[in-house]
């Protein structure tokens, strides 16, 4: 059974003074447990900043694939994209890519210095850039998915202060199947110019072998 409560032991405040007591403390617990939740807000909140401050400069190994300018030569591309150098950076790639399907040692990825031995910085914004292949022969029909695979995973562990990152990356060759070579509108006209002058130099060099000609056949007149 719930215990019989008797009303009438209850003491009420007798006269103002008690009730503003009364009014008093219960404000009080009001205001510190008001205390408490801000206080614990703006820890959490802290705690936010700092973690969003250490995303922001921690370094960001990035691993991509690119088409060099003007050719249809595919690389791999690994950069610190980050604010801080990534250290003691270790990098693997979980199978072999021989390089412009050239089956040895020497054109085989994985056995380079960068995914074999560790790197001791990797400064922000520094790349390192390996040549896979022509297009058109890593995509070819009778291609060697074995010398030249499609698809492989670079995995990137590095550290930061106490900080240890790992990633991995799935790279994939695919979508790059029937994409166009790319061009710089600069270099493109730079070219153009260049073949200009070439022709300009050969016809004066004609010209000028003409006149010595003419002048040698006047002379033997």
């Amino acid at each position: 059974m719930s215990p019989v409560i008797d009303v009438s032991q209850i003491t009420m405040p007798a006269n103002l003074s008690e009730w503003l007591t009364l009014a008093n403390v219960l404000l009080t617990a009001i205001f510190a447990g008001l205390t408490f939740f801000i206080l614990r807000a703006n820890r959490a909140a802290v705690a936010a900043m700092r973690d969003q401050m250490a995303d922001q400069n921690r370094p960001y190994v990035c691993v991509t694939v690119q088409v060099r300018l003007g050719t249809p030569v595919l690389q791999l591309l690994i950069r610190n994209v980050g604010r801080s150098p990534a250290e003691n950076l270790r990098l693997h790639i979980d199978r072999d890519f021989y390089q412009f399907g050239e089956r040895s040692k020497a054109r085989n990825l994985a056995e380079h210095s960068a995914f074999t031995k560790p790197i001791d910085c990797l400064p922000p914004m520094s790349e390192l850039l390996f040549d896979l292949g022509m297009g058109f022969k890593i995509f070819a029909e009778d291609a060697d998915p074995v010398v030249c695979p499609l698809t492989f995973v670079v995995s990137a562990e590095y550290w930061h202060g106490k900080s240890k990152y790992s990633e991995k990356t799935h790279v994939d060759l695919q979508p790059y199947i029937g994409t166009s070579v790319p061009y710089h509108p600069v270099v493109d006209e730079l070219q153009r110019v260049r073949k200009s002058i070439d022709n300009l130099s050969g016809a004066v060099k004609q010209s000028a072998n003409s006149l010595i000609q003419a002048g040698r056949a006047e002379n033997k007149e």
